[in-house]
């Protein structure tokens, strides 16, 4: 079972904007929505995502359990708001080959750089829109589904629509300090994709696409196109 759950976080609480501002404190209080003996029995990932549209912050959470979001609606919310959960089964069942689908996909794009004396290759982050995109378009076999060409007088079929570096706390000394300070280079991307293996992208869209799944990064949502 796979649940795909929403909610609307609100900026203008002092809680709402620590969690925004915070993906280790996010990425807390995501894992928080899952009871102990839930995260024994869970057979999957967690992945969560957060859309910044204008005035709109959107939380997006896909688990292999239904996660229960009181305490972020208590925190983060609006207060004649809650958040709603539904089963992902069904539409993740429904996917066939040469499908065409709207997606967003907030990732991570890095590239190893190998270093000197057998050390432990380097990640790096793509820099350009062109880098990140290509990084994306590349991988995309793997997760089942290809970028198609624009048309001439349409719309790019893939775009880089948002990116920013965020920089948080990891881990704690005695002292209730940050130990280790992280820089995450964060990229949205929108666009258009056919489905060339359903098999495979249902298990990209459950089990994340990319690296730092547990900071709010892999998770792509699809939509009907021009819906």
């Amino acid at each position: 079972m796979t649940v795909l759950s929403r909610m609307s976080l609100n900026a203008s609480r002092r809680d709402g904007r620590r969690l925004l501002g915070d993906r280790q404190a996010m990425h807390a209080a995501v894992m928080a929505a899952f009871a102990p003996e839930a995260h024994d029995a869970m057979q999957g990932r967690v992945l969560w995502r957060v859309d910044h549209d204008g005035h709109r912050h959107t939380l997006y959470v896909t688990s292999p359990v239904e996660p229960d979001l009181m305490h972020l609606v208590e925190q983060a919310g609006w207060s004649e708001q809650s958040w709603q959960s539904t089963d992902y089964g069904p539409f993740l069942r429904r996917l066939t080959r040469g499908q065409r689908w709207a997606f967003r996909l907030t990732a991570n794009p890095v590239k190893a750089k190998a270093q000197p004396d057998g050390r432990r290759s380097r990640l790096l982050p793509h820099v350009t829109p062109d880098q990140q995109m290509a990084w994306l378009t590349a991988r995309a076999e793997g997760w089942g589904f290809s970028v198609p060409a624009a048309a001439d007088d349409g719309p790019p079929a893939l775009s880089v629509t948002r990116r920013h570096d965020e920089h948080f706390g990891r881990g704690h000394d005695g002292g209730g300090r940050s130990r280790h300070r992280v820089t995450l280079r964060v990229v949205q991307f929108d666009g258009v994709l056919d489905v060339d293996d359903a098999d495979r992208l249902r298990s990209a869209l459950t089990e994340g696409m990319g690296r730092a799944k547990g900071y709010g990064c892999g998770l792509m949502t699809l939509r009907q196109v021009g819906g």
